[in-house]
């Protein structure tokens, strides 16, 4: 397996002013009209149209988000086409797994546009919440906060479509639990995510042990980092609507390491899936607030096992 490329973020500077954060965000979301735009003609030119008409519409709704982003620079006095660092006009900041979607045009279908769709704005939201966490300055955190949320909320909205858009049928250990009713109470909230813990983590350990042989000391790694943030829950049942409680049996059919990644990959998704729709839904602020942190983790491990796949293991 070879070695991940360096961060896009390494040698970036802090950001130290309104113009550079908003002028950032703007190029970030042209960045993605631009290639929005070039794949719907290139699906258009090879007949197919149903994708081409997938990709014009992301296009038509980034460029209403460019518009968003322009009137909250405009309420703060902040400009959004200054100069900003080169890395910032790369088109590459989606990682590899967009690149070898895109570049099979005659293969690509709605559920797979989609697919790069989410996977295109995990990579812009990763990004901004770093800056966010480097920002010392209390005057641009909010902003960027603000411009992250942005980006939450299209994640949201492209998951449930590209779910609706699926070519198979199969569920998640998560899916098959029944969480996906939104909590409306911190304490529901916590027992829910206890057993989404617990399922990740056996999937997780799961994976580690059945195919160590088999795996490099980079996936090794970034399979321990995943099992640290999954702490080992003290229960292994969901809770339901009556109050009582729901016993999880996790099981796993996986024969290669691949197959076993990808497995745990989609538990990922229907993780963040179900920590996105708990945010949108709840009416506790202690739930929203609690949600969102989860699920900005979990996209950090989503990106880290996409990238494994990539980098050493066959193409789906």
């Amino acid at each position: 397996m070879t070695k991940l490329p360096k961060s896009v973020l390494a040698d970036t500077p802090p950001i130290t002013s309104l113009d550079e954060l908003f002028s950032i965000g703007h190029t970030l979301g042209r960045n993605t009209v631009i290639f929005c735009d070039r794949l719907a003609n290139e699906m258009r030119a090879c007949g197919n149209d149903d994708t081409g008409q997938i990709f014009e519409e992301l296009a038509l709704r980034e460029r209403g988000r460019l518009e968003t982003i322009r009137q909250r620079a405009d309420q703060v006095g902040a400009d959004t086409m200054g100069n900003v660092d080169g890395i910032w006009h790369e088109r590459d900041l989606r990682g590899e797994l967009a690149r070898e979607i895109a570049d099979n045009p005659y293969l690509m279908t709605p559920y797979r546009a989609l697919r790069l769709a989410v996977v295109n704005k995990e990579r812009i939201f990763e990004i901004i919440t770093t800056l966010v966490a480097n920002l010392n300055d209390d005057n641009i955190r909010p902003h960027a906060e603000a411009l992250a949320r942005l980006e939450l909320e299209e994640i949201t909205e492209l998951r449930l479509r590209r779910r609706r858009a699926a070519r198979s049928e199969i569920k998640t250990a998560i899916e098959k639990a029944g969480l996906d009713t939104a909590p409306l109470e911190i304490g529901v909230y916590t027992k829910i995510a206890h057993t989404v813990d617990h399922i990740i983590r056996q999937m997780a350990h799961s994976v580690l042990t059945t195919w160590a042989s088999d795996m490099t000391a980079q996936t090794q790694d970034v399979l321990e980092r995943l099992l640290e943030e999954f702490h080992d829950a003290s229960s292994k049942s969901a809770a339901v609507e009556d109050g009582s409680e729901r016993s999880i049996n996790v099981t796993q059919d996986d024969n290669n390491l691949f197959s076993a990644l990808k497995t745990l990959l989609r538990e990922l998704e229907s993780a963040v899936d179900l920590f996105l729709n708990c945010a949108e839904n709840a009416r506790s602020e202690d739930v929203v607030l609690a949600t969102q942190a989860k699920a900005q983790r979990v996209v950090h491990h989503i990106a880290k096992i996409r990238d494994e796949l990539n980098q050493g293991l066959s193409r789906e």
